[in-house]
This record gives structure tokens, sequence and C-alpha cells, in this order.
């Protein structure tokens, strides 16, 4: 009989490569011809591997790569073997809403998806029944009324900001909306603030999040390699998890500092309190949902007003337009409140168009088809397909609307309004051009069921910040950057949120006879 040798390790390093090689190959030749997705149009290369992809998303590229694919193949794409692309609106119903009986909800892209350090997801991430437990509380702290009641809040630091820009003469808005924002979260829901407007510089709680931004993107690319994602863990610094351990840690006590005082405020977790004495929204729940409202409530906020202040200082005559409205409808700073800027169709307009142009989340929120497949916009897809909505890739889709790459907030009036007349930077445009523009379609605090809950809020927050700093100052650029600040806004890189670059702007009193 003859006797069983092991092959020499030349020999065995030669099939394991020739192996690898080999299951590749058949991996790219199902993913480009058998796949259940091989008939959706998309680069070749991200067609046959996630590479390209995770490549993409871990440069800060992704939103820009994802609007060029869309630009050349269409309303629907294919970003991965296993991923699909939509900009059409009933997409965007079909994957966010609530479809009702017979549809199951589509979860998030388990790559995005972490525990709190605690053990529980916030709301943020919660699965659709705790989603919907938590949010029946969370929607008293929300709702018109208690927007009216937190209205002091947002009158107090949009203040404090302000009183600090005419102090220094000039400052970067892209630090001091950041500032205002997070100040205003803060308060209403810790019970107080981060005192960035008081001190002019990040509190270190804040700091960690823009800090771990980019890290956060680079994880969610390695996650689809989960033997490279496991050695990524191993090498990731031991100051770093401290760090998360001490934003989470400051997060919690300072929860439960608000929670044991007995006080008349009108914020978050007054609201909380008085509606949950069955303690349906659990503490560790509250805990890790308290630092994600803060977040969510401020870095988007103060992404649209720097945003929108960057787009109106390109386009100057759309600024006059709008500074002539606010000033010529308050004689007084004090008449500027919550419900008074509601009363400005321009402004409103402004914002609304800034949301379709540059909105403040460009990317998809990534969404997985529940087991068993199920439909979006008519046609089945298998259940795990991951599905997603980029934003900006459909409000500048010409599909959507006419002259889709211009900043026109004259679109959002009646044809028949006064201030509906085109400046001299815009393309022509008549009372008809924009009747088949798809509006419906911009949903900057998304749709269905995990919709924006501090959207109220938000809108209130950006309206009051900059109608009363318009009312204040004439924003000027200092000498040397013109030509810096006409760069478009899309130009700067995404991971997740816009990495927005310092604008230094000077801040001139305006003079009133």
């Amino acid at each position: 009989m003859a006797e069983f040798r092991l092959p020499d390790l030349k020999t065995a390093g030669f099939i394991l490569a020739t192996t690898l090689v080999a299951y590749n190959v058949l991996r790219v030749l199902y993913n480009f011809l058998f796949h259940p997705l091989a008939k959706y149009p998309g680069p070749l290369l991200w067609r046959i591997s996630r590479l390209p992809y995770a490549i993409s998303l871990a440069t800060g590229n992704l939103v820009h790569d994802t609007w060029a694919i869309h630009n050349k193949y269409g309303k629907v794409v294919r970003l991965a073997p296993d991923e699909l692309s939509f900009i059409d609106r009933e997409a965007l119903h079909d994957i966010y809403g609530a479809r009702g009986k017979g549809h199951s909800e589509f979860t998030k892209n388990p790559a995005w998806v972490r525990p709190a350090p605690n053990g529980v997801f916030s709301i943020l991430d919660s699965f659709e029944d705790d989603h919907t437990r938590q949010r029946k509380i969370l929607n008293h702290a929300f709702s018109p009324g208690a927007l009216k009641a937190q209205e002091p809040f947002l009158q107090k630091y949009t203040g404090l900001l302000i009183a600090e820009a005419r102090k220094r003469g000039s400052i970067d808005l892209k630090d001091w909306y950041n500032f205002t924002t997070f100040d205003i979260t803060g308060d209403l829901t810790f019970g107080q603030s981060f005192e960035c407007l008081e001190k002019g510089r990040y509190h270190r709680w804040v700091s960690f999040l823009f800090a771990h931004l980019k890290a956060s993107c680079l994880l969610a690319s390695i996650t689809f390699y989960p033997f490279f994602d496991k050695i990524l863990w191993y090498c990731i610094p031991k100051s770093a998890f401290n760090e998360r351990i001490y934003h989470f840690g400051r997060s919690v006590e300072w929860v439960h500092k608000r929670l044991s005082q007995k006080t008349d405020r009108n914020d978050f977790m007054s609201y909380v309190s008085q509606n949950n004495e069955k303690g349906e929204f659990t503490m560790k729940e509250i805990e890790a949902t308290a630092g994600t409202l803060v977040i969510a409530g401020s870095e988007t906020t103060s992404t649209v007003l720097l945003s929108t202040t960057r787009n109106l200082m390109i386009h100057k005559e759309k600024m006059e337009k709008l500074k002539k409205e606010i000033r010529g409808a308050f004689k007084d700073e004090s008449e500027i409140t919550l419900k008074a800027v509601e009363n400005l169709p321009y402004l409103a307009a402004v914002f609304q168009e800034n949301f379709r142009y540059t909105p403040p989340v460009p990317c998809s929120i990534p969404r997985t088809v529940p087991d068993g497949g199920d439909t979006i916009a008519g046609d089945m897809y298998p259940g795990g397909t991951f599905v997603g909505f980029p934003q900006i890739a459909a409000y500048r889709s010409h599909h959507h609307f006419a002259h889709p790459n211009e900043f026109i907030p004259e679109r959002w009036l009646p044809s028949d309004h006064p201030l509906y007349k085109p400046t001299n930077t815009d393309p022509e445009f008549s009372k008809d051009t924009f009747k088949d523009d798809n509006f419906k379609i911009v949903t900057p605090f998304s749709v269905g069921p995990r919709m924006c809950i501090a959207q109220i809020l938000a809108y209130a927050e950006m309206k009051l910040i900059l109608g009363r700093m318009l009312w204040n100052f004439d924003f000027k650029i200092p000498q040397g950057k013109e030509q810096e600040y006409v760069k478009p806004w899309v130009e700067q890189k995404t991971y997740g949120l816009w990495v927005k670059e310092p604008y230094v702007m000077e801040m001139v009193d305006v003079v009133r006879e």
C-alpha cells in the first residue's frame, strides 16, 4: 500500500492560491451573469465586487460616485453585487414608508447599526416594535405645543451667537453655527449647554463626533469583509475606545442628573418624564437615545445653516432679496419670533431650495429588503438586497426638476408671487418652467415611521437663526477669499455627512436710520 504524504509547503501554497483564484473567478462570473441583480446597470467593477463601493465610502467619495452613476445609468443602478440605489419617488416611499398589511419593514443595513456601549439600541437604530414604543413617548417632546414652550431656549442661544459675532467682528460660521445648535440641543436634552458659545470652542463631547465621523465610515466599509473587520478592530488604538466610553459615560451622567431634578423646564426630558410613568421607555434606552437626539438635532441643522449661507453668498442677488424681505418685515429684533418667521415666503423658499440643492444628508440611508423579498416601485426584489435612496442624486436629477443644477428658490413660490422672477445669474424661466417639478420628492427629513422626529424644531430653529442674523448683519467675504468662497458646496468630501470646510465671514452691523 502506498504511503500517504502531505504535500510540501510549496505545493500546498500553490493549491491554496489556485483554489482562491478559482473561487473568486467563479464568484465574479456569478455576480456578473447569474446573480438575481445581474440585469441592473452600473459600472462593471461595482457590479461584480463590493470593493469599489467600500473604497469609495472609505475615501469620502461615495455620495459623488453614486450621483455620477445615476446620471449615467438611470433611476435604478447597481452599486455592488447585492446593492441597488433608487432615485424614483415611488421607491422612496416603498423603502422607507409604512406600507401596511402584507409588507415588513425594510430594516437598516447591519453594516451601519451598532448598539450603544450599554448594550441597547437608541431610537435611531432600534427595531420596528421597539422604535414605535420609544417614539410614542418622545413625540410629546417634539409637538407644536412643545416647540412653543421651547422657544426661549432658541432665542437665548441665537442671541448669544449674535452678541459674539458682534464682539468678534469676524467668525467662522462652520464653527459658530455648530456652537449654537449644539448648545441649544444640549440644553434641551441634558438640562445644560455645552458652553460652546460662551467659551468660543468645542466641548470635548462635541469634538468626539467630528473626530470619529471618518472612522465610522471606514469601519462600515470594512464590515463587508469579516476577516479584515476583525483585524481592524485589533488595530484600533485603545484611546479611541476610551474616548467612546467617555462620550457615552458623560451622556449617561448628564441624563441621570437632569432626570433627578424637579423643575418646570419645558425641555425634552420633562416631556419624557411626564409621559413615561409606566416605564415603557427604559432607562437604558433613554441613556442610549439622549446622545443621538443631540447629534441628530444639531449637526444637520448647522449644516443647513452653513450651506444656505454659502449658496446665498454665491448668489448675491438672492441674498439681497432675502435681506430685504427680513428687514422689511420687522422694525425691531424682538418681533422676530418663531411664529413671525413663518410668514416669510422667500425665507421658506430659500430653505426648501437648499434642501434640494445641497441636502444635509446627501447619501442613502441604507435599508435591507425583508426575507422573502418585496416590491419596490412595482418590481420584485430578493430578500437581503441592500437598497437606498440617495438624496442629492435624486434632487439634482433632470428626471425630477427643471434646471436641476441651479440654485433657484423662486421655483418654490407661486408663479404669480411678486418675487417669482429670475435674477441676473439665473437661466430664463417663465410661469410654466417649474410646473412639472417633482417637489414632493424633496424629503430631507425622510418619510415613514422613522422620519426625523425633530423636524418641526429643526425647521423653526433654522429660520429663527438665519432670520435674526440677517436682520443684524451683512455678511462680508474677507479680502483674498473671494475666489475660494465661490467653490460649490458639493465639492466637499462626505463621510455619511458633509465634511464642512472653514467659512470665515466678517460681520458688518446693519445701519438703520
